[in-house]
């Protein structure tokens, strides 16, 4: 039987014990945090060490020399960051549980696995452990950056006195004698996945030397291991196929997901506030953009205007594949747990509000629901810009004037709400709103009923944005399938071929997109910026597909980032198609 190792606390930073020194509890500065060893930030976390160790299945003297280095020196680093402002693991110590975890869960899915893909069972076995640390550190390092690009973290000495931010590319915390606490602040808007990026930077700071010329000598398994850690999904392979579903699987647990742990921790948490969490994560992470044509939301003063069922769709698909059980799957039933617990600004008792979006030379009407803004972000700082526009309420029974930030010359802003010219909307939609009880989308369980505009009225310039929302949900669903003959979804080592136009016009017929024609569905998606074009500067480019006995062509529109059509796997490539000369 395999003892408990307590052998890893061995490898303690020169500068520990100057940070260790007691001081009187009078010189922590409000919502400081003190500089801890390695030794005290894994102390309480032993059982994850000790889980890595036993799936890690290696021998004491190595997993000394490579892992447990590599989480000494990760733990000195993140100290007792937390993961997100708002979102997973946003406590203190977040980012050393949620890294850990990651980890752990990433070795046990590696086993699953024979790496290095496809080679003969002489080279897997030879090389089992190298794919295995490689799994493991770039599971421990995935949000290795945060620290560095998404906070700033402001330090001080023994007496509580600030001596200025951290410098995180210079070492850490315990490098400086004189730093004794430390209170982090997440950087307002920040840069969209930048710390992916930037975390290449900074891995021979936690990966001993010897780990990562172990790592190097393999071109296969660095190459995976690099693209992971550097946010690029095509090239992860395996690895990152392995590290996305650990790191889904942490969060999912943290927020949640799991009834039986939430129930041995005590730390249920309702429903309400996991929606009010998704649309927050949706929002900061770009997958539900503000205030522009085609948006799924815009922000006017204090509130934040979003499209209804776009909205919700969203949150109930990004909760579910996290991992969440008992998420409603019809949108009233969402829209009464919203009202129930004063989510949502209501007109006239209803969630639903129709208004009109107005912006620089475009117009739309659309079914809204309005959130105050303070409900997602406490903290005015971290709020979305100001959409330069009005959204204008426009029921029969007009719930309040039209809504509009004036700011005045001097730059101030005005809460008088300014007029806007009520749109012609078309007699169909005006009746269906005069109907009452009998519309058509009526919810009698909370009085509310939401007017189905179509597509094409509601919004003409959104067909690309429901292209790839419908995209997206049928691979996460399995019911669009991908690499097989026949399919129009095929993986590629350029990105994700579309084929065209048969996968436009798949989704010309939907009821949703009656109204709009395949060829309008694929201008509108192009206009996304999502695609590559060829050398000679064409949308289309042209594939060559080779079977057993003949080989064909097929077109279609080339996705350069997997990552933003397959949101929960890592595919392969289809070996059958490669991109014509």
């Amino acid at each position: 039987m395999k003892l408990p190792i307590f052998g890893w606390f061995m490898h303690r930073s020169p500068a520990a014990p100057a940070a260790l020194s007691p001081e009187p509890t009078d010189c922590r500065p409000a919502g400081a945090l003190p500089v801890l060893s390695p030794h005290e930030l894994l102390f309480s976390r032993r059982q994850h060490v000790n889980l890595i160790e036993e799936l890690a299945g290696v021998t004491r003297h190595h997993f000394q020399a490579y892992y447990v280095a590599a989480i000494n020196r990760f733990a000195e680093f993140v100290q007792q960051l937390p993961a997100s402002e708002a979102h997973h693991h946003a406590y203190a110590g977040g980012m050393l549980d949620h890294g850990l975890e990651v980890a752990a869960i990433a070795l046990k899915l590696r086993q699953a696995y024979l790496l290095p893909p496809g080679a003969v069972p002489e080279d897997i076995n030879h090389k089992r452990d190298l794919w295995t640390y490689a799994v493991f550190t770039a599971a421990l390092l995935h949000d290795l950056a945060k620290p560095a690009v998404d906070q700033v973290v402001t330090v001080f000495d023994e007496r509580g006195k600030d001596f200025g931010p951290r410098d995180p590319w210079t070492g850490s915390l315990t490098d400086d004698p004189r730093a004794r606490w430390y209170r982090a602040e997440f950087v307002p808007k920040r840069q969209y996945r930048l710390h992916e990026k930037a975390s290449l930077l900074l891995v021979n700071r936690i990966i001993p030397a010897d780990g990562l010329a172990w790592l190097a000598g393999d071109r296969e398994a660095f190459s995976a291991w690099l693209s992971c850690i550097g946010g690029d999904t095509a090239g992860a392979g395996a690895i990152g196929e392995i590290v996305n579903k650990a790191d889904s699987e942490s969060v999912a647990r943290n927020l949640g997901a799991e009834p039986g742990q939430r129930a041995a921790s005590g730390s249920v948490v309702p429903l309400h506030e996991k929606l009010i969490a998704a649309l927050r994560f949706l929002i900061d992470e770009k997958e539900l953009p503000l205030n522009r044509n085609g948006a799924a939301g815009w922000r006017v003063g204090d509130d934040l205007w979003m499209v209804s069922k776009r909205t919700v769709d969203a949150i109930r698909l990004h909760l579910v594949q996290s991992g969440h059980t008992g998420i409603p799957t019809q949108n009233d039933r969402i829209f009464d747990v919203l009202q129930e617990h004063s989510v949502l600004v209501t007109c006239n008792d209803r969630a639903i509000w129709l208004a009109v979006v107005n912006g620089d030379g475009w117009a739309h009407e659309l079914t809204l629901i309005r959130i105050p803004v303070s409900r997602l972000w406490p903290n005015r700082d971290r709020w979305p810009d100001e959409f330069q526009g009005t959204v204008t309420p426009v029921s029969p029974r007009r719930c309040e004037a039209p809504v509009q930030v004036d700011k005045t010359p001097e730059g101030t802003v005005s809460d008088k709400p300014r007029s806007t010219p009520a749109p012609d909307i078309p007699e169909s939609v005006t009746a269906q709103m005069n109907a009452g009880t009998n519309s058509p989308g009526y919810s009698a369980d909370h009085q509310n009923y939401e007017v189905k505009l179509p597509l094409s009225f509601a919004s003409p310039d959104d067909l690309g944005e429901a292209f790839l929302s419908w995209l997206v949900a049928g691979i996460a669903s399995k019911k669009l399938d991908y690499n097989n003959p026949g399919t129009r979804i095929h993986v590629v080592p350029e990105g994700v071929l579309l084929v065209s136009p048969g996968l436009f016009q798949d989704f010309a017929k939907e009821p949703d997109a009656s109204d709009g024609s395949w060829d309008k569905v694929q201008k509108r998606f192009l206009k996304l910026g999502l695609h590559e074009r060829t050398a000679n500067g064409m949308n289309v480019h042209r594939y060559i597909v080779t079977g057993q006995n003949r080989s064909t062509a097929i077109n279609g529109i080339l996705v350069r980032d997997v990552g933003r059509i397959f949101r929960t796997t890592n595919p392969q490539p289809n070996p059958h198609l490669r991109r014509a000369s």
